[in-house]
């Protein structure tokens, strides 16, 4: 017999990357939510590894960042070796992205992302209910019944709404009908998170081509753990579907780099060793109803570009905030239906982007991948040197390119820079620092900005309708009479000399939900009272 269980607000099944990150701006937001998770403890092995600038944006706004820098490696750059010879490629310091404090990847092992996020829940009220397997999702109009065995026998969870973030074998997206489509990818690899003896430092992303073999180095811990891959020719992967690998040692993984670097190396120490096959795959919706889909439950693809669980966190963020204002503020169920409308394209979009660039690197063998080789030994030395190709591959790797379309919940004045639907992007500000340090808490706030110190009528509106709307949970930056140092932000939120001056309400993910050319804020909280009718959420952390 099935034990009732307590009712929240929001079920999230799955504690990766994604549910945590769900759960932890969800209870931020004010919502009651518990989180599911089938594993009887946190995960040890990390397939993903690279974290980008926006989610390090991201992680900054609720106070993590730190706790990530702190955990991980920087990488200024990804060098690109054919033949072992070093040929060019990214170097973040060409990027000119002055426009995020983190123009960098930060390797960091996905263990290491779970137990910050996880320690962080646990501090906001949040616990990991392992060992709870979800057996079905049931819904009607009021809500969704969620059925589970857990360690004491079955039981159901009943709450408003469900997200599944339990991976690519997702049971919320099968119990809810949504698609699945894609393939395996042909090409198999070795894994291993181990020490690496060579001649190369152990600092640098680094990419080898080698005729039908590549090799990957990612810096983990120095020179105690690295992670390494290479081509895996044995023929002996295992199960076609890559759920149960055949047995790989350190010495096939180590004669694997060797023949894929074209360097001599020794690999010892190991941590974690695997085979290793990816999938394209992905959902034709991210919402049935009042169940949502996020992460690699949503969309899988290849580890090229280092962008899946980065992608996954932000379908969180963009979900979150949308969920907490339905609960708590009276939005309209239409509100919700954006989170497909934004980040599906975002899901497709990456699939195909790692999907080229993947068989661009991977996907040739003999002439082909000969031709490939020659090409980038002539060309990529002479792109490395070019400003512009640096700003636009870093522009998309960190994801900070991402920009919403225009609708109902995304409108304003057009903008070329910080138009509504992008990134609100960072800049240095006299009295606080940054634009960043006004964006802190997972919440919206509105940000003003005047080239001119503000008149006695100016500040006087701004202040009355600072109160109403500190009394919705939005906040306020205001941003005026420039600094000699500060024009930098008035250029980067495109606020020219005439008329000098903007209003901009930048949402709890961090984009642009509405603009504004004056200071009147007349239609900016028409457009805030439209998204959140009641008192608007704000980060109870």
């Amino acid at each position: 017999m099935e034990n009732a269980s307590n009712d929240c607000d929001v079920l999230v099944v799955g504690a990766g990357p994604t549910g945590l990150m769900a759960a932890n701006l969800l209870k931020r937001a004010g919502v009651n939510v518990r989180l599911v998770e089938q594993r009887g403890e946190a995960t040890r092995e990390s397939r993903a590894f690279a974290v980008q600038a926006r989610t390090l944006e991201l992680m900054d706004s609720i106070g993590l960042a730190r706790n990530f820098l702190a955990q991980g490696v920087r990488a200024d750059s990804v060098n690109i070796h054919v033949k072992g010879r070093f040929r060019g490629g990214l170097d973040f310091a060409r990027a000119n992205a002055g426009d995020t404090p983190y123009p960098f990847i930060l390797m960091i092992p996905q263990s290491r992302l779970e137990a910050i996020l996880s320690d962080d829940c646990s501090a906001l009220g949040v616990s990991i209910e392992r060992q709870t397997t979800v057996t079905a999702v049931e819904q009607d109009g009021q809500g969704v019944t969620t059925h589970a065995d857990g360690a004491d026998g079955p039981f159901r969870i009943r709450s408003a709404y469900v997200i599944g973030a339990d991976g690519s074998r997702s049971i919320v997206r099968q119990a809810t009908g949504l698609g699945w489509d894609g393939d395996m990818l042909p090409q198999r690899f070795l894994l291993a998170d181990c020490k690496v003896h060579w001649p190369l430092d152990h600092e640098s992303f680094r990419v080898f081509l080698n005729g039908s073999r590549i090799g990957l180095f990612l810096p983990l811990d120095g020179a105690k753990v690295s992670r390494v891959m290479a081509t895996d020719v044995s023929g002996s992967f295992g199960d076609e579907d890559g759920s149960k690998p055949a047995p790989l040692d350190l010495a096939e993984m180590e004669e694997g780099l060797s023949k894929a670097i074209a360097l001599p190396v020794r690999l010892s120490d190991p941590v974690w060793v695997t085979r290793y096959r990816a999938h394209h795959r992905f959902t034709d919706c991210y919402r049935a109803n009042r169940a949502f889909i996020a992460g690699d439950a949503a969309h899988i693809h290849s580890p090229a570009g280092g962008q899946g669980m980065n992608t996954g966190l932000q379908d969180a963020a963009n979900l979150a905030w949308k969920l907490a204002a339905v609960l708590r503020a009276g939005a309209k169920d239409g509100l919700l239906d954006s989170y497909d409308q934004e980040r599906r394209p975002v899901g497709e979009n990456v699939i195909k982007s790692t999907g080229r660039l993947f068989a661009a690197a991977a996907g040739q063998t003999g002439a082909k991948a000969a031709v490939r080789d020659q090409i980038i030994s002539t060309v990529l030395p002479l792109l490395t040197r070019v400003s512009p190709f640096q700003k636009r591959a870093f522009f998309n790797t960190s994801q900070r390119a991402i920009a919403y379309p225009l609708g109902a919940y995304v409108s304003g004045t057009a903008s070329k820079l910080a138009p509504p639907g992008a990134r609100a992007p960072d800049a240095p500000v006299h009295a606080v620092g940054s634009v960043f340090a006004l964006l802190r808490g997972y919440r919206f706030t509105i940000l003003v900005f005047s080239r001119e110190k503000l008149n006695e009528a100016d500040t006087a509106s701004i202040t009355a309708a600072q109160t109403r709307l500190m009394a919705r949970g939005l906040a306020i930056g205001i941003i005026a009479g420039a600094q000699p140092d500060e024009d930098v932000v008035f250029q980067r939120y495109g606020v020219g000399q005439n008329p000098g001056q903007a209003v901009v309400l930048v949402r709890p993910d961090g984009y642009i939900a509405w603009r504004g050319e004056s200071l009147s804020l007349d239609l900016c909280e028409s457009h805030a009272a439209m998204i959140m009718p009641r008192r608007g959420i704000s980060d109870a952390s």
